[in-house]
């Protein structure tokens, strides 16, 4: 009985590392796909100063996201709509799934 336990929870573990590393390729992908549409210094500002500019809840903080680009928020909310318009495809192959 013990040894089915131990195999559940390194099956566990194994698909849970695996759905991590799935996790992670995706979204260096859309990190990849960004950059390379000319989004890089918007990526590397959001990823690098993460407590400056998402809120404690997880939101975008527009004004923080502004200081750390020195941008204005109009530049911002454009470069926005773009990497939106840039990923659309991609996210909304899951709106479908979660539609079903």
């Amino acid at each position: 009985m013990n040894n089915f336990y131990i195999f559940d929870v390194v099956r566990i573990k194994y698909t849970m590392q695996n759905t991590d590393m799935i996790d992670i390729l995706e979204r260096q992908e859309v990190i990849e796909k960004l950059v390379s549409k000319g989004y890089g210094e918007l990526v590397e500002a959001f990823l690098l100063n993460e407590s400056t500019v998402y809120t404690k809840k997880g939101r975008l903080n527009k004004c923080g996201a502004c200081r750390v680009l020195g941008w204005k928020t109009k530049k911002l909310e454009d470069a926005l709509a773009e990497c939106r318009e840039i990923l659309a495809s991609e996210f909304d192959d899951l709106v479908e799934e979660d539609e079903d």
